[in-house]
């Protein structure tokens, strides 16, 4: 007979974990976190103290090693994510592994592979896809509520941010590149998910990187080729000198445009423009409700055994483009993707 609830272990005691899945788990019925795992050892047991967690452990071993542990969320720095997820999967465990999934699409099939070797779920951690704003913007454009899109743009600009040279997020070996990997990934994946994930054929790109932060990029813009004659085109930074951070996906299509942030539709009507956008109840804190359902779809999933939303097969394809990008960006010149 199946537990009543799912047994989660979080390996990675840090400000997502804490602030994000954590929280999101305790809201659920179907859930429960019984080990909180961080190779700093007071980090874990203090996190495990605040949240009411039984474990507390520095070794992912232990956690890998209990058949009383049904999944894993793996909220680690970037270099850890696929050692970690594909330990886990090894050991029968089911894995949410937080984005950018992964820092290559080499490790990330190398994931996608151990999950699908030992029949378990694996989830990659893109939450923007469960806003709700988001959903409804797909919505309408598969129903083709403004046309054929041809023209999509999108972006995620953030105020200056200034990494300590110890941070592994400055660092290419550790993080795997910078504000493309951070910030890109996310409004790639977005923007591609809401477009039904066609097929990218070229990409143009650009990076450029601060002084003092001398080993991975800072901003990157992109123009994007889709099947279908379609572009996409992406920008994002660490450094915006500006009075605050802003993102966006805009969509352009042949009867009119789908913008979210904030959610508008416009559609050309009797020869008119009309703005047909519905009315939607306010929400306080969007993000924090898109990391709520996207736990409880994950979950669901281990539950059901049914394939998740955001699959880690989609993660491997985002993570390919992303490296077209980071090689045209190297090379100057448009990279194709096969």
């Amino acid at each position: 007979m199946a537990r009543k609830k799912i047994r989660v272990a979080v390996i990675g005691a840090g400000a997502v974990a804490q602030i994000n899945h954590i929280p999101a788990y305790s809201r659920l019925d179907t859930a429960e976190v019984v080990a909180a795992c961080d190779i700093d050892s007071e980090k874990a047991k203090r996190v495990a103290a605040r949240f009411g967690i039984p474990t507390a452990t520095p070794d992912h071993d232990e956690i890998f090693a209990r058949d009383d542990i049904d999944a894993v969320d793996v909220c680690v720095p970037n270099h850890l994510h696929a050692p970690m997820t594909i330990g886990a999967l090894n050991s029968g465990k089911h894995v949410l592994c937080e984005k950018p999934f992964s820092r290559s699409p080499q490790e990330a099939g190398r994931m996608v592979a151990a999950a699908e070797k030992n029949g378990r779920v694996l989830m990659a951690a893109f939450n923007n896809r469960f806003r709700n704003d988001a959903q409804l913007l797909k919505t309408f454009v598969d129903k083709k509520e403004v046309g054929r899109i041809f023209y999509a743009k999108t972006g995620w600009l953030i105020k200056h941010a200034s990494w300590d040279e110890k941070s592994w997020k400055a660092q290419k070996r550790f993080a795997g590149g910078g504000v493309l990997i951070d910030l890109g990934v996310q409004m790639l994946d977005l923007s591609l998910w809401i477009l039904g994930m066609p097929e990218v054929e070229t990409v143009s790109a650009s990076t450029a990187r601060r002084p003092e932060i001398d080993d991975v990029e800072s901003s990157a813009a992109a123009f994007i080729r889709l099947a279908g004659g379609a572009t996409l085109t992406l920008e994002v930074g660490w450094s915006l000198l500006m009075e605050k951070d802003f993102a966006y996906v805009n969509l352009f299509g042949e009867h009119g445009a789908a913008l979210l942030n904030p959610f508008r539709l416009h559609k050309e009507m009797h020869g008119s423009l009309v703005n047909v956008t519905p009315a939607t109840e306010s929400i306080r804190n969007v993000y924090k409700l898109s990391y709520e359902a996207e736990i409880a779809h994950f979950i669901d999933c281990v539950r059901s055994g049914r394939k998740p939303a955001a699959p880690g097969s989609e993660a491997v394809t985002v993570l390919k483009v992303l490296e077209a990008i980071y090689k045209s960006a190297e090379s100057g010149r448009e990279v194709k993707l096969a």
